[in-house]
Formats: C-alpha cells, sequence, structure tokens
C-alpha cells in the first residue's frame, strides 16, 4: 500500500483475510461516488458477485461455437453450498448482431 500511496493512485480495503465484496462496494460508493460497476471477470469473479448479491443486469454475447472443453470455467463459477439455487432472470432484450452474434440483456429478478 505504501507503494501505491507513493504514486498516489486511490484504493480501498474491504475485509481482513478476505475481500468482503458488499462492503467494497459501499466504500466505492461512498469515497468515489461509483455506482455501477462493469465484471469483466472471469466464471470464480462473477460467482462471487452474484453470490454477494451485486449481480443486477447480465449482458451476455452469444458467439455461434461449441467449446466442450474440461476445465473451462463457465460464466458464472465457484458458487459452493446446498442452499446455491438458480437464480432467475427476465429478460430485457435482445438483438441480432454481425456474425450471427446475439446479445442478450437480462435482469436479475430480485425474490
Amino acid at each position: 500500500m505504501d507503494y501505491l500511496r507513493e504514486k498516489l493512485i486511490s484504493y480501498i480495503v474491504a475485509g481482513t483475510s478476505t475481500v468482503d465484496l458488499p462492503r467494497a462496494a459501499v466504500a466505492l460508493k461512498e469515497h468515489f461516488g461509483i455506482e455501477t460497476l462493469l465484471l469483466e471477470g472471469g466464471g470464480n469473479i462473477n460467482g462471487a458477485f452474484l453470490a454477494a448479491g451485486l449481480v443486477d443486469e447480465l449482458s451476455l454475447l452469444l458467439v455461434p461455437g461449441i467449446d466442450g472443453r474440461h476445465h473451462v470455467p463457465a460464466v458464472f463459477d465457484g458458487l459452493e453450498g446446498e442452499d446455491q439455487v438458480a437464480v432467475p432472470l427476465k429478460l430485457k432484450s435482445v438483438e441480432r448482431r454481425a456474425g450471427d452474434v446475439l446479445w442478450l440483456r437480462y435482469e436479475v429478478a430480485r425474490k
């Protein structure tokens, strides 16, 4: 953190031994006015934000092709526990793009 301070780079700390994502989101809003985040991480990052209740929209580009390789992370991965259930989504829009790509936008349906 000394390096960041030295370079005048802003940062936040949320959690002691692991990242507390809800706390980080609150800190980003309080200190920097950030209200919207774009996740472009892998399945584990996406899954962690989903499990923390921090995903409200899913924007998905569906590219025609099949990838059935083992050990390739899913869009949402790493959710553990027997109490995990599918998160319901509500379709917001569908757009056909070049190359038969579909752009799907979903809202997370809160219970």
